[in-house]
């Protein structure tokens, strides 16, 4: 992205030269791994715009347009959107077809961050989910998220083949190719897609497992972890001791124990401690969220054996734990 919508030939006299600084926008729901990609590629954290997200936590387009225009007018070269496909927190996506037609009239690059709901394509009742994704330039997805493959397998989709080389072919003379026979008769070598000259065959266990099971058990499993996510939010919601705290329109349900009497320091050292004591106990193994400045857990449904009853003990076990804690607490 940078480097295609650069204003010069970015490759070769470098960042320096840019005539204005290249600025990029995400959500605040944003994975870090989108700023940690911005300072990697020199243009610096305060280049990435963090834009405002409404009550579903989805990318406020209407802020999202004037941010860019703002930035145009002060002197800024606007030059990629980052889409959320499943947002780390909440499972939150933003409006991908929206997002596809603003950045197609501002001529710059869109990315989706679809690492975690970017395979909800794969299963017919979630398609809606991800509508306009297929406008994306680029499109990255971690398969040892919900494809349930050992870590590491992440993935990128670039629509340009020629634009993706561009980005990275360098061919010296002793890694020439494409000469029709021997060794390196081969045109494509994958060292003109990437950083990286000497890899792993990461895509042989993906490749493997869809070979095994074929791809409708993986359609059936990942729509078997968004119903589990609707079952436990319903569990959530059914007891008056637990607050979830966002929808939940993927595989990630966010809530935390409530008691009365309480203030928010209070509630925070309480869920600390419940999560901490549903770990270390085997119980389950939900990670922490901060929504909203309210401390919680969240719960990330990417197991193919997860089971109802899984869902219930974390209910039950919660609301028994915060209880005690509440009561020793006094």
């Amino acid at each position: 992205a940078r480097n295609v919508r650069a204003e010069y030939d970015l490759r070769r006299r470098g960042l320096c030269a840019s005539p204005r600084p290249m600025v990029l926008y995400a959500s605040r729901e944003v994975h870090s791994s989108v700023q940690k990609a911005a300072e990697l590629l020199g243009l610096g954290s305060e280049a990435l715009r963090l834009i405002p997200v409404n009550a579903d936590f989805e990318m406020d387009v209407d802020a999202l347009e004037s941010a860019i225009a703002a930035d145009r007018a002060a002197g800024a070269y606007p030059f990629c959107v980052v889409g959320c496909a499943g947002t780390v927190n909440t499972g939150a996506f933003d409006d991908l077809e929206r997002l596809a037609d603003l950045c197609r009239r501002e001529a710059m690059w869109f990315h989706v961050d679809g690492a975690f709901g970017a395979l909800a394509a794969l299963a017919p009742d979630l398609r809606p989910l991800v509508r306009g994704m297929e406008q994306a330039d680029s499109v990255a997805f971690d398969l040892h998220k919900w494809l349930y493959m050992p870590y590491e397998a992440g993935c990128i989709l670039v629509r340009s083949e020629e634009e993706h080389r561009r980005a990275f072919s360098l061919v010296p003379d002793y890694l020439a190719h494409g000469t029709g026979r021997g060794l390196a008769s081969g045109s494509t070598w994958w060292t003109e897609y990437g950083p990286q000259l000497s890899r792993g065959f990461r895509a042989l266990k993906v490749w493997m497992s869809v070979k095994a099971h074929g791809i409708d058990a993986f359609r059936r499993l990942i729509q078997q972890n968004v119903d589990q996510a609707r079952t436990l939010a319903d569990l959530v919601d059914r007891e008056p001791e637990l607050e979830r705290l966002a929808p939940a329109p993927l595989t990630i349900v966010c809530f935390r124990y409530v008691a009365p009497g309480l203030d928010e320091a209070q509630f925070s050292a309480l869920n600390a401690e419940l999560l901490a004591e549903i770990q270390e106990r085997g119980i389950a193994v939900p990670s922490n969220v901060l929504i909203g400045g309210k401390a919680g857990l969240r719960v990330a449904i990417t197991n193919h054996r997860s089971r109802r009853e899984d869902f219930e003990l974390l209910v039950r076990e919660a609301v028994r734990l915060g209880r005690e804690m509440v009561t020793a607490g006094g």
